[in-house]
């Protein structure tokens, strides 16, 4: 699924979870929250399988192309977005796990897991956001193809051999595996959900911005960046998983 799916149905759950009126629910959210989004994703995994690995190749077949073309300038620039992403991604991380060590070790909130997951989280980003930019640093000091396919085979998870080598008799269509049936309604749906990904986005900056304005103090400035930061996040995936949707609904991908 597109990140902007993972985007709304974390931004959703909450209200959802308050219907129940449930203490254990409330005092738990987080993890109830993360327990349902985990089990979303491997039951989308399990009952769509086709879907998901030809919305994987469709994402990842222009990184590969860019690549055995001699496209580097277009490669270059793709993993230059993905490190100021994933750079704000970790900021984000970073600036959250903070608002929840404070509360747990200043206020005296017992959100002791969620303070462990969002730690092991920004860890997580943070080290992305290194081997990204050591990945970009890279690259523009040796802009070859070579060099360039490996590093997309170490940051894209592809293989620049195997699709050179098929790309050498097949055009780029046919590179791609066999379309499944109802990916055109997949897709109407992924746009759809980026569009409300993108206003929620819109929304969560008001408020961060909101907060930050009417902030007399380091802790609302904190909670307010978080908001920021997320709704920047969400509204940039939103628009993106938008454009990069109804494109590839339009040349039939």
């Amino acid at each position: 699924m597109k990140t902007s799916f993972y985007f709304v149905i974390w931004i959703i759950i909450y209200p959802i979870l308050g219907l129940f009126n449930n203490a254990y629910i409330a005092e738990n959210s987080f993890i109830v929250a993360l327990a349902v989004v985990w089990g979303l994703s491997w039951l989308l995994n399990r009952l769509m399988p086709d879907t998901l690995h030809y919305e994987r190749a469709i994402d990842v077949a222009p990184v590969l192309e860019d690549v055995c073309t001699g496209n580097l300038a277009a490669f270059i620039k793709r993993l230059r977005t993905a490190t100021r992403i994933e750079t704000i991604l970790s900021i984000y991380f970073l600036v959250t796990t903070a608002v929840i060590a404070h509360a747990v070790f200043s206020a005296g909130v017992n959100d002791w897991i969620a303070l462990i997951v969002f730690a092991f989280f920004t860890f997580g980003s943070i080290s992305r956001a290194i081997k990204l930019r050591k990945a970009l640093t890279s690259v523009r000091a040796t802009p070859t193809i070579e060099h360039c396919a490996e590093i997309a085979d170490e940051i894209y998870g592809v293989d620049c051999a195997l699709y050179r080598e098929g790309r050498q008799s097949l055009d780029y269509n046919q590179m791609l595996p066999l379309r499944p049936r109802y990916f055109k309604l997949f897709q109407i749906i992924s746009i759809i959900i980026a569009g409300v990904c993108s206003v929620l986005g819109l929304l969560y900056i008001i408020m961060g911005a909101s907060i930050m304005f009417r902030s007399i103090s380091l802790e609302a400035d904190a909670v307010g960046s978080m908001y920021l930061l997320y709704g920047s996040l969400a509204a940039y995936f939103g628009i993106k998983d938008f454009l990069t949707t109804l494109r590839a609904l339009r040349s039939k991908g």
